[in-house]
This record gives structure tokens, C-alpha cells and sequence, in this order.
């Protein structure tokens, strides 16, 4: 889990909706929104995808979606581990972006050659 200082204004532009420069810090918002408002209702999943989708910003790439998968899988993580709640909208999530990722692997397979 990462630990946003405190002291620099990050966790309150997170608490606030900014937007996530890094996995850690995606990590910690929605975490921080689990923790705050539990896993139930439709409300989470949207606040977690606005999340995402900012995170990703306009031209998503590689770096960015392995950083937005490791975050889910660890948050995921992490609330059934210390706040013993059920988080399976997050790993639903997670699968919901497997078409853009596979679309995106395909164009840069086109572009940069396959594996060999």
C-alpha cells in the first residue's frame, strides 16, 4: 500500500478527486474512497473509473495501463487484507479494460513487430 506524505498537499488533491500522477497514488484514492465510502452501490465503480480514466489521461500507453492493472490487483489486495471487505468491483474493473488493452497491444504489434 502506498503512503502519500502528508505534508505536501498530494492526499488532500487525491481526497478531492485530483488526478493520480503515478500507481501509488491511484492506489491510495481509491483506496481512500473504500475506506471512506464502502464497497457498496454504483457510486464507487464510477468514482473509481473517473479515477482511472484520468490517470490514463488522453494517449494511454504501455507504462500506464500495466500501472493502472498493478494498482487495482494491490488495492484489491489491500482492502480485503486490512478493511476486510469484498472488492470485487475492482477486479470486474480490471477485466472491463482488457478490450482497450488487447486493441492497443494489436496496434503496437502492427506497428513495432510481435515478440519473436
Amino acid at each position: 500500500m502506498p503512503y502519500i506524505k502528508a505534508n505536501d498537499g498530494r492526499r488532500q488533491a487525491l481526497r478531492d478527486g485530483g488526478i493520480a500522477l503515478t500507481a501509488g497514488e491511484l492506489n491510495y484514492q481509491i483506496f481512500y474512497w473504500v475506506k471512506h465510502y464502502g464497497c457498496e452501490g454504483n457510486h464507487l465503480t464510477e468514482k473509481t473509473k473517473q479515477f482511472i480514466k484520468n490517470f490514463l489521461g488522453e494517449k494511454p500507453n504501455y507504462q500506464k495501463y500495466n500501472d493502472m492493472t498493478g494498482a487495482l490487483v494491490r488495492c484489491y489486495a489491500e482492502i480485503k487484507r486490512r478493511l476486510e471487505q469484498d472488492a470485487d468491483f475492482l477486479l470486474e474493473l480490471l477485466a472491463s479494460y482488457n478490450d482497450e488493452i488487447d486493441k492497443y497491444e494489436d496496434i503496437k504489434i502492427q506497428e513495432n513487430g510481435d515478440v519473436e
